[in-house]
């Protein structure tokens, strides 16, 4: 299951029990491994991934933490640093996380019960792969960085100048204004994560017709792909 890399791992869930037994059964699953920390509050996490002495190469991430969430927790991680590899992990509804999971820089959203299927995610991330699951992102931890970087340039000139020169958020919000309400509609269901299929049978169109609806709603938030498009769509809507 190494492949050729061994790595470090650490762990947050705001449940003691869980964040225990999570331990001890990837512990059991992935023994070379060195899982450096476990901790139950998000900010603590984010503070440790951040640090150069306790980053570890794999975070998993109770989606439904208190205090500073979980897709937080993976958006600040994110937004400073690619060497993070982001698993969200939930014992609730994926559909309910993966979204916002995704476009905040987590790799994939995934049971927090399929321990095995977890730790086979967290072994092909450290190795360049994308994991075998449902929801995974399209595009690198390097590629989402970068994307959330630009994300903060934007809002660090939300304020404006003197002159009224900088772009405010009104001014970058007039980018989703050509989308079509079908578009609209499709983004938005895209964003509580339900795949093309259910998205077409919810509006009775094929599922080739959403991909079209998709594609083209990308192109007009200047995205690249799906998932760029769905973080493009909920950053409009802050």
């Amino acid at each position: 299951m190494y492949d050729r890399r061994r790595f470090r791992l650490a762990v947050v869930d705001n449940d003691q029990l869980t964040l225990t037994m999570l331990t001890l059964l990837v512990r059991r699953d992935l023994p070379e491994v060195d899982v450096m920390w476990a901790c139950r509050r998000g900010r603590d996490a984010a503070a440790r991934c951040l640090s150069a002495d306790s980053r570890p190469d794999v975070l998993l991430v109770d989606m439904s933490l208190e205090g500073l969430s979980g897709v937080e927790v993976c958006r600040q991680v994110r937004a400073a640093t690619a060497d993070v590899a982001l698993i969200g992990v939930t014992s609730f509804s994926l559909e309910h996380y993966a979204a916002d999971a995704l476009a905040a820089g987590a790799q994939c959203v995934m049971d927090k019960a399929r321990v095995k299927d977890v730790c086979e995610a967290a072994v092909a991330l450290v190795n360049g792969r994308t994991p075998h699951t449902r929801y995974a992102s399209d595009l690198t931890a390097a590629q989402s960085h970068a994307l959330l970087m630009a994300r903060t340039g934007i809002g660090a000139e939300t304020g404006g100048d003197a002159d009224g020169d900088s772009p405010t958020r009104s001014n970058v919000a007039v980018a989703v204004a050509p989308l079509t309400d079908r578009e609209r509609e499709v983004m938005r269901l895209c964003a509580q994560g339900k795949s093309s299929r259910e998205i077409g049978e919810l509006l009775g169109v094929g599922e080739s017709s959403v991909k079209t609806y998709v594609m083209r709603a990308a192109r007009k938030l200047g995205a690249r792909n799906r998932t760029q498009a769905v973080a493009e769509w909920l950053m409009l809507q802050d």
